[in-house]
């Protein structure tokens, strides 16, 4: 832990404390944060090991409760996880769970919306990292009315982000490029111009940039988004790790 009480935290403390108040606020930002995602103490975003150990036990912890919009989330951030670790199977098992959660929701529920375009577009992003373009995209077209009617700004971000992913690796480059500076500007201003969301969007806007010829560009955009990363989250970070995959990427099309 960073904060005034640096030291070490064990994972079961970690666990009693958000079965117990899974929710807070963090000053500054807006949105609720869940524990089981963010240290309470120094607000820095659990990775590696304990991350998956911890949506593991949040999933355990929710699988038989009667609230379905908590258990929605809990299955839907353990298959996020596990997807990174592509395991691809476990996690499309688990994004039908998040579907199932979502049918037993309450379709007067205000937060039903969300969920529902929530699952869908998650599922998209499952499909794009399996390389299954084609059929994510068919997911995202069948939403897109919803999304861009809908009142939720890290919805419209989320499907703005796979969006531009799977379009460019179908070609269509000028859409993708669209959507890109979307994502850019929702994540920006929803979670913040140094939020991690904001600087993982921006990487992919480079990447599609530098595809498209613009590759100075590209290069510049993906510079910054790295020393804001490693200043902000630290080198050793995963989301820094990713942006130093994408300068590496980026620098060397310029040979």
């Amino acid at each position: 832990c960073r904060g005034r009480s640096a030291g070490f935290a064990h994972v079961d403390c970690l666990t009693e404390m958000a079965k117990r108040n899974e929710w807070m606020t963090i000053s500054g930002r807006r949105g609720r944060y869940s524990r089981w995602t963010y240290c309470a103490t120094c607000l820095q975003i659990f990775s590696g090991s304990l991350e998956v150990e911890l949506n593991r036990r949040r999933w355990r912890h929710h699988r038989d409760m009667a609230r379905s919009e908590d258990k929605f989330q809990a299955v839907q951030d353990l298959a996020s996880t596990l997807l990174r670790l592509e395991e691809f199977d476990v996690a499309e098992r688990l994004y039908e769970e998040a579907a199932k959660a979502v049918q037993d929701m309450d379709d007067e529920d205000p937060v039903h919306l969300r969920a529902v375009l929530s699952c869908d577009i998650e599922r998209a992003g499952n499909y794009n990292v399996m390389g299954r373009w084609r059929e994510a995209l068919e997911i995202l077209s069948r939403i897109r009315a919803r999304v861009e009617g809908c009142g939720y700004e890290e919805i419209r971000f989320i499907y703005s982000r796979n969006t531009s992913l799977a379009l460019a690796e179908v070609g269509r480059m000028e859409e993708a490029l669209r959507h890109a500076a979307d994502a850019v500007e929702l994540a920006r201003n929803f979670y913040g111009q140094q939020s991690h969301q904001a600087i993982s969007a921006t990487c992919i806007q480079a990447q599609i940039i530098g595809r498209v010829g613009r590759v100075e560009e590209a290069k510049a955009m993906v510079g910054d988004a790295l020393a804001a990363s490693t200043r902000i989250l630290g080198p050793d970070h995963r989301y820094t790790h990713a942006v130093q995959h994408t300068h590496r990427l980026v620098t060397a099309w310029t040979g």
